[in-house]
């Protein structure tokens, strides 16, 4: 979830993010497979898949049948096809890695997929491998170098000689290093985004923190509205708690509010000094509303139930209270019209003068 958080890596679970028709954007070594290798500025990453994770085997380890370029594998494939950059991040968990931190996760740069095959792995079924190279140009944690990488020659693999499948980008990759400017960048467009567009070409669906202004048809009365927030107010948007989160010093706010002022930053740094790691630092993680430090409580940043629970309420009872009083306001407008109209005096008819008398007997008179 802190990848998450930084925007890094956005799937919680799974080791490759992308979809099949638009590429991979980034990846996570954990040493999940034995088949990896770790070079530090290359590696051999083993696709997904090839494992029986039905009921309760969310943790199996033991490969059951092939791997297929299917899904995050054929998203990494397309992204060896067209030379699209991703994200790598490495995991404690990777014992055989000696590049792997030594707590936590950590971002490494950008990597390119060179070549892909399928080949057999090391527990006899077929695993989908590629070749991923370096190519930042920020120098990589490990080194006490200034500059970024330059381009270098792909590595001899020895497994290609008894590998099928094999996938070789045939045209210019789409990031590349431009000799003139001396630094990586696109060469050509990046892939179009995933973000569904309407016919004006506006964004067709707003981010969340806008939509759930717009919830309810029919907003509170400014009254209202200005009574929840004094009482139930995010200190960072001023407005009505959405999903709220309460600190350790018992502060309120919004949980998209306080994850993006915290954006991209974890709650250790690394630090290396000539080559060498040092002790982990930790980041203070001041709370907008006092000096208190959020570190060591923001892995357990969860939905206050009880006091969303309370605010939906109170914006219920202001509801039923403003159309209660606004159906009050036009029953009493529509009375006093009505009362108006009765206390009109009536003009004065002209009636003809009726007398006692039948018809019959004013014509015998």
């Amino acid at each position: 979830m802190e990848c998450r958080q930084w925007g890094g890596h956005f799937p919680p679970i799974t080791g490759i993010a992308g979809q099949q028709n638009h590429g991979a954007q980034s990846v996570i070594l954990s040493g999940g497979y034995k088949d990896d290798e770790d070079h530090g500025e290359w590696f051999l990453y083993t696709g997904s898949g090839g494992r029986d994770l039905s009921g309760n085997k969310r943790t199996n380890k033991i490969q059951s049948f092939d791997q297929e370029f299917k899904s995050a594998n054929e998203a990494l494939r397309l992204s060896c096809r067209k030379g699209y950059p991703l994200r790598v991040i490495r995991c404690a968990k990777d014992k055989h890695s000696s590049y792997a931190p030594v707590k936590g996760l950590r971002y490494d740069g950008i990597y390119r997929v060179e070549k892909c095959w399928r080949n057999v792995g090391v527990q006899g079924f077929k695993v989908c491998r590629y070749l991923m190279v370096r190519c930042d140009n920020a120098p990589a944690p490990w080194t006490s170098d200034v500059h970024g990488d330059c381009p270098r020659p792909l590595p001899a693999i020895k497994e290609l000689e008894r590998a099928s499948d094999i996938t070789e980008r045939k045209e210019s990759p789409s990031w590349d290093f431009d000799e003139a400017d001396g630094c990586w960048k696109w060469m050509k467009p990046p892939p179009m985004s995933r973000k569904k567009e309407k016919k004006n070409g506006e964004p067709a669906a707003a981010s969340r923190k806008i939509v759930r202004r717009t919830v309810n048809k029919k907003p509170l009365s400014e009254a209202a509205r200005k009574r929840i927030q004094k009482e139930f107010g995010c200190k960072i948007c001023s407005d009505v708690l959405y999903e709220p989160v309460t600190t350790a010093c018992g502060h309120n706010f919004c949980k998209l509010c306080l994850v993006g002022v915290f954006a991209g930053r974890s709650t250790l740094r690394e630090r290396n000094a000539g080559g060498r790691n040092l002790r982990f630092k930790k980041n203070v993680m001041k709370c907008p509303a006092c000096p208190n430090d959020l570190a060591d409580d923001w892995s357990d940043l969860e939905v206050n139930i009880e006091l969303k629970n309370l605010i939906a309420k109170q914006m219920r009872e202001c509801e039923n209270f403003s159309s209660a009083f606004e159906k009050r306001t036009s029953d009493n407008e529509e009375g006093s019209e009505d009362d108006e109209v009765e206390l009109k005096p009536e003009k004065p008819s002209k009636q003809r003068k009726v007398t006692d008398q039948d018809p019959e007997e004013r014509e015998t008179n």
